[in-house]
């Protein structure tokens, strides 16, 4: 019942962020600056019927999964290496800070260079997303119980038990928190990039287009799109975790 209520609660708020919105496009009264939610989803439909739209789709979409996925593996190795070694934390920190510091666009325009256009979002994607997933997995790593690991070490309990058993469960909520956050910056960043290095057949591409021609419907077509592949793919991706964290609980 209150889980019923709470998603009520939340149709009512959206319900009222589109009626600003659709005020909002009345009051300005120009299709160039802002055009009603209605004739945006009308909008979306219409692109939702051509081949391109889901071609630049899953274009798009493979790729800033796969950088997301790169970032998840390395993100969760790095912690795991780093931690309980000092000086190799001291060393790596300087290097995670810069990536997590240096803005979309310098990187866009460096990774240009280095790995091209048509990989530009999967690596976009990765620098956005591994700061924050390594940091997490490092305090998930930190938060372990020492009691558990010392038990561990006194019965002489195998590692991979142990990494299964007692840190896998301490780590597990803190990469959920990361993913949750990470899957949606991915989703901007990769998109930025896609949109700077103007890599054809993409989500970025398209807002480009839209942008270059004054297409304000299929502009904010897009970014419907966007926001929707976005929450799609963060609750897929927690789905799937959750049933590892419950297969490992059994």
């Amino acid at each position: 019942m209150r889980t019923f209520i709470s998603v009520i609660k939340y149709l009512l708020a959206v319900l009222f962020w589109l009626t600003v919105w659709h005020v909002a496009s009345l009051v300005i009264g120009s299709a160039i600056v802002l055009v009603s939610p209605i004739d945006t989803f009308v909008r979306l439909l219409e692109l939702a019927r051509q081949g391109h739209f889901w071609h630049s789709i899953g274009f798009t979409l493979i790729r800033i999964v796969s950088g997301f996925v790169l970032a998840l593996v390395v993100g969760i190795l790095l912690a795991a290496f780093t931690s309980g070694r000092n000086f190799m934390y001291t060393l790596v920190l300087p290097a995670v800070n810069i990536i997590k510091a240096i803005p979309v666009a310098s990187f866009a325009i460096l990774a240009l260079m280095w790995v091209g256009r048509a990989n530009l979002s999967v690596f976009i994607a990765f620098v956005t997303v591994l700061p924050i997933l390594y940091f997490n997995t490092y305090e998930g790593i930190k938060n372990t119980d020492p009691k558990l690991l010392e038990m561990s070490k006194i019965f002489n309990v195998p590692l991979p038990r142990v990494i299964l058993k007692v840190y896998f469960p301490s780590v597990l909520p803190h990469v959920l928190s990361a993913a949750a956050s990470g899957l949606g910056f991915a989703f901007k960043a990769g998109v930025a990039a896609e949109l700077i290095g103007r890599v054809g057949n993409t989500i970025g591409f398209n807002l480009q287009v839209a942008q270059n021609f004054l297409l304000t419907a299929d502009l904010l077509a897009w970014t419907v799109t966007i926001v929707l592949l976005s929450y799609v793919m963060e609750k897929i991706f927690l789905l799937c975790l959750k049933r590892v964290e419950k297969w490992q609980s059994e």
